[in-house]
C-alpha cells in the first residue's frame, strides 16, 4: 500500500525521513543543517510530500519525497521526485506499481512530466 502522508504524519515519523532523504541524496555534512531545516519546512508547508509504501505488516519499506515545481521561464509545472528510499529489495512489478501511482498523482496536479534522479542504474531502467 502506498501512502502521501499529511503534514501532522511527518512529524511522527521524521526520524525515519531525515534518515532516507538524507541517505538517498547524499547531503555533506556541512549543509545538513539546512537541508534538513528547508525539507521539514516544505514538508510541514505541502511544498514537497513524503510517499511511503507499507507492506501487508503495515511495516514501512520505501519511502519518496516530491515537489511539484513551476518551470520559471515556460510556466509548466511538473513532479520532481527529490529521493526516495528502500528499506529492502523491491521487486521490479512494485517499482513500476508505484510510479504509476506517482504518475497518476501527477497527472491530477496536471504536471506536465516527472523528473528525478538517482544512482540506481537498475532503477533508472525500470523508470525508462
Amino acid at each position: 500500500m502506498m501512502l502521501k502522508l499529511l503534514p501532522d504524519q511527518v512529524v511522527k515519523i521524521w526520524e525515519v525521513i531525515k534518515f532516507s532523504a538524507t541517505s538517498a541524496d547524499e547531503i555533506d555534512t556541512k549543509y545538513l543543517p539546512d537541508y534538513l531545516n528547508e525539507l521539514l519546512n516544505a514538508l510541514l508547508n505541502e511544498k514537497a510530500q513524503c510517499w511511503v509504501r507499507l507492506d501487508e505488516n503495515r511495516t514501512l519499506n520505501w519511502l519518496a519525497i516530491t515537489r511539484l515545481v513551476v518551470d520559471k521561464i515556460t510556466g509548466e509545472k511538473y513532479c520532481n521526485v527529490q529521493c526516495q528510499y528502500s528499506f529492502k529489495k523491491t521487486e521490479d512489478e512494485e517499482w513500476k506499481d508505484t510510479f504509476m501511482i506517482l504518475k497518476k498523482y501527477a497527472e491530477k496536479e496536471k504536471c506536465s512530466y516527472i523528473t528525478g534522479d538517482t544512482r540506481n542504474k537498475r532503477l533508472m531502467e525500470i523508470v525508462e
